[in-house]
């Protein structure tokens, strides 16, 4: 990465700048999509909680809307079931 990096910097006057800025924020707060499987997938909203006594440690919750498939699927994964498709099978009489 380090290697990467560097030959970025040296071939990109916009790289350079752009690291110069470091125009790098937090963000506490959002919705991520993630493919959990067995679950599928996730649509989840999260919040970063910085820790007051040391704030180079922080604690992540997530949680999926109540009622959602979201919430569903992961309540199904938190029972050790999994979630599950309808099939139509077809049988052939004798």
């Amino acid at each position: 990465m380090a290697s990467l990096i560097g030959q970025l910097s040296l071939k990109s006057p916009e790289f350079r700048q752009l690291g110069a800025a470091h125009d790098v924020q937090d963000k506490g707060f959002g919705v991520k999509v993630v493919n959990q499987p067995p679950a599928g997938r996730l649509t989840l909203a999260y919040e970063t909680l910085t820790l007051p006594a040391d704030p180079d440690q922080q604690v992540i919750t997530y949680h999926a809307e109540p009622g959602s498939p979201s919430a569903e699927a992961l309540r199904l994964l938190a029972s050790g079931q999994e979630k599950t498709t309808e099939r139509s099978f077809s049988r052939s009489e004798p």
